[in-house]
């Protein structure tokens, strides 16, 4: 049904609910027909209530409104009014716009020859009214659904709203428009615009107005296209309210909003990172809970580091969700580990107390040996709890208990299929996962055998399931499986590239599949995006447009899109020492190439990475790629909703980032990291020295959080600047010692913003720091043990507490 089709529909509904003798209109019983208030004004619509109205109930069907509906009429000084519906307690009609717009006119009804006695009626210029079905406004989403909570409203489809999001709201009373309306026709012919621009107000908050004027389709009907504003606060019951020239609609008028809960990776389903709350201070630790007690033995085995991904802190009013790991350390292989999900709540006393857990049979693919842990991750939707479960499942857990409602299975018990990466779920509560099918040798990893295919699975409320395969979607712009695929110079070829022609080797590419750890990001309009990459080969990645019926969108390539690499100097954007200096390129290597490809960079899409892509609020798409010749730190990738390349940012790798929209524009917050110790573009000592700082002094060793306006351009740094490594002992006391001059590396991949602005984000000194605008630490607090962990990922809950993560604790912070 189109958007046209559902808004008549609509709008029929809001018209059409009413129900011999002389008529008889009730003193005061005409008013404004959206907000059922006085004044109203000319070429609005109008609902006149009284008896004995019409014999008969009709509604017209034609366009000019006819004058007359089962023998009734109906005058305002003597001029015949536009009618939509008579029935004998209810006239619908549109104001004629020759009526004079202040003062006192009569209204006479004739039914069938008997006119009513003339009764006065209060016009004003302007009478801003907001059309609403059972308390909530006719706010239309760009999927032409209603922002009201799903299910509210039979046989109309409605979801809640997502903040950024435009909305069409249909009204009546913005008064004089240009060019000026015509009585009882639409305006199909021309544009009309009111006069005076409304202001709306959603849940108290201003909203940017984009259109204010007459519906085209409609008479009568005004529309307003506004966007929620990112502080509007979320909930079922959010006013929504017009105000123009002086007068401020009445009436109940509400949408739902998405709440301030934490349901997946990102926040919500654009993987904004933030919620239009205040944090709280870093005052004290609320509560200290362990996850994953196998730490010891992971970071044993990764020389202090712990290279495993952990779910996001989920939260939803008083309850906290929250992964748990069990089972035994292997690092040849992940399926000796446990995976599952408990909830936990908040009690009167404050303390955080387990409701319930729930074991999953999940299994992740490979081991130690071909990446780092992936995140077992789950979501909230529809009033329930989704994990991942084994053979590409996924479980729904019955929020209250924990127990199993049902398992979606499109694979069946196929052992070689897995799901990889966090769930996401819409406005709407369609889920959206990745899977991979490959059969993994223990003997020769995950990398060995080509992937068998690899799917976007998406389950609607309903419980249907679908799914795209990445092969598929790909099949025109990606090589074939068989295909050789450009590698890296070897490194007896070193300094890089060995000449400036050189071209360097290749191996099979391998099928195309999802990236591991990537959550699928929904835009506004319903467009999912993922990323994708050739089994064999990471240098080969792709972002994927796909439709809501998962056919192709547009399909954007990783490869070529940087030239910031040999010879570049940093003051120009560029990496690397000069050519022929230690840590630089060979002599005579091509300007601005990556010297281990002799081309372009590429953006690798690295299987140890969780990087997710995030839609902003101009619909464009954001995704940190892995890139190894810029010293490891990656690059965040910008594109737009069409596909195009607007840029890149080199930035700090494994990283979701977060939007922060204000002041009618919006910024990017990213961890940026300029690690040192890796060499610049290899990992030889001699061509590429560890020290950065002393081979590179116009780049050393660094680690910031970084806020990029929306071209990614840098607004503000703040630098890590303690050198301090410290454990919590058992009494509570701390045990430091300085040994990181140059300080600590960011370790969150996926940040909070709160309303205010203020950035939430771990650091791998052990501390949760609060960042204000302008790069400014504002507090730090210190949780269990300074440690390399650049893996976990904060929230935020709807009362301002912060849920943080450090050495396998789950943290909460606040005042």
């Amino acid at each position: 049904m189109t958007v046209l089709a559902r808004s008549a529909l609509l709008l029929l509904a809001i018209t059409a609910f009413a129900v011999g003798q002389t008529p008889v209109v009730s003193a005061g019983g005409v008013v404004n027909a959206a907000s059922f208030d006085a004044p109203v004004s000319p070429g609005s619509l109008v609902s006149i209530f009284g008896s004995n109205l019409a014999f008969q109930s009709a509604a017209a069907a034609t366009i000019p409104l006819p004058s007359s509906l089962a023998g009734v009429s109906v005058q305002f000084n003597g001029i015949t009014a536009p009618l939509l519906y008579v029935s004998t307690g209810q006239i619908n009609a549109q104001l004629p716009w020759e009526v004079a717009a202040t003062g006192t006119v009569t209204v006479v009804v004739t039914n069938n020859g008997a006119s009513s006695a003339p009764q006065d009626v209060v016009v004003a210029p302007v009478s801003p009214g907001v059309f609403a079905i059972q308390g909530y406004a006719v706010a239309i989403q760009p999927d032409s659904s209603l922002a009201a909570p799903s299910g509210s409203i039979a046989q109309i489809a409605s979801h809640a709203a997502v903040p950024g999001e435009a909305l069409v709201i249909l009204g009546t009373g913005l008064g004089p428009l240009n060019p000026p309306g015509v009585t009882g026709q639409n305006s199909l012919d021309a544009l009309r615009s009111a006069t005076v621009m409304p202001s709306v107000l959603i849940g108290g908050v201003p909203a940017q107005v984009i259109f204010a004027g007459l519906s085209p389709q409609f008479v009568g009907v005004d529309q307003v296209n506004v966007v929620i504003p990112p502080s509007a606060p979320g909930g079922d019951s959010v006013p929504l309210q017009i105000q123009t020239g002086g007068r401020l609609s009445a009436g109940v008028a509400n949408i739902a909003i998405q709440g301030t809960s934490w349901s997946q990776w990102g926040q919500n389903s654009q993987h904004t990172s933030g919620v239009p709350v205040a944090g709280q201070s870093l005052n004290r630790i609320l509560a200290d809970v362990v996850y994953d007690p196998l730490t010891g033995d992971e970071k044993n085995f990764a020389s202090g580091d712990l290279l495993a991904h952990f779910q996001v802190p989920l939260n939803d009013g008083n309850d906290v969700f929250m992964e748990f790991k069990a089972g035994a350390f292997d690092p040849t292989t992940f399926s000796t580990l446990i995976w599952g999900e408990q909830r936990m709540t908040w009690q009167q006393n404050g303390q955080l107390a387990q409701v319930w857990s729930f074991q999953s049979d999940w299994k992740p693919p490979g081991s130690l040996h071909d990446f780092w842990e992936p995140v077992f991750h789950a979501t909230l939707a529809n009033g329930s709890v989704y994990v991942p479960g084994a053979s590409g499942s996924v479980i729904q857990l019955n929020r209250a208990t924990g127990k199993m409602v049902q398992r979606y299975s499109p694979f069946g018990n196929n052992p070689n299929t897995y799901e990889t990466g966090p769930i996401t779920a819409d406005s709407a509560g369609n889920l959206y996962y990745n899977v991979v099918q490959v059969v993994v040798d223990p003997n020769t990893g995950f990398y060995f055998n080509d992937a068998i295919d690899s799917w976007l699975v998406k389950i609607a409320p309903s419980g249907d399931v679908s799914m795209a395969s990445y092969k598929t979607l790909t099949s025109a712009e990606a090589p074939g499986s068989t295909a050789r695929c450009f590698t890296s110079f070897a490194t007896n070829q070193l300094p890089w590239p060995p000449s400036p022609t050189a071209v360097p080797g290749t191996n099979t590419c391998g099928s195309v599949r999802a990236g591991m750890n990537v959550s699928p990001a929904v835009a506004p309009d319903g467009t999912i995006y993922s990323v994708a990459r050739t089994h064999s080969n990471s240098s080969y990645g792709f972002l994927i447009a796909i439709n809501p019926d998962l056919s192709k969108k547009w399909v954007a390539s990783l490869r070529d899109r940087f030239n910031d690499g040999c010879g570049v100097p940093v003051a120009s954007g560029g990496w690397l020492p000069p050519n022929g200096s230690p840590g630089g390129c060979r002599i005579g290597a091509p300007f601005g190439f990556d010297p281990s490809t002799n081309r372009p960079g590429a953006g690798l899409v690295n299987d140890s990475a969780s990087s997710s892509p995030v839609v902003a609020p101009d619909g464009s798409v954001l995704y940190g790629a892995y890139t190894r010749y810029n010293y490891a730190q990656g690059h965040l990738m910008h594109f737009d909703s069409n596909g195009n390349y607007l840029g890149a940012f080199g930035f700090g790798w494994d990283y979701t980032p977060a939007i922060y929209a204000h002041d009618g524009t919006w910024s990017v917050v990213v961890k940026n990291n300029h690690y040192g110790d890796v060499g610049s573009y290899c990992n030889d000592n001699t061509a590429c020295p560890r020290d950065r700082t002393g081979t590179n002094p116009d780049s050393p060793e660094e680690y910031f959080v970084s806020q990029l306006s929306k071209d990614l351009r840098l607004e503000w740094s703040v630098k890590s600047t303690n050198t301090e490594s410290c454990v919590r002992n058992a009494d509570g006391t701390l045990s430091c010692s300085s040994d990181h001059p140059a300080g600590f590396e960011w370790c969150v991949n996926a940040p909070v913003i709160d309303g205010n602005g203020m950035v939430y984000a771990n650091s791998e000194d052990g501390n949760l720091y609060a960042i204000g605008q302008g790069g400014v630490v504002k507090q730090r607090i210190f949780q269990q043990q300074s440690l390399g962990a650049a893996y976990t990922p904060a929230s935020l809950g709807g009362d301002g507490k912060i849920y943080s993560q450090n050495n396998g604790h789950l943290f909460v912070v606040g005042k």
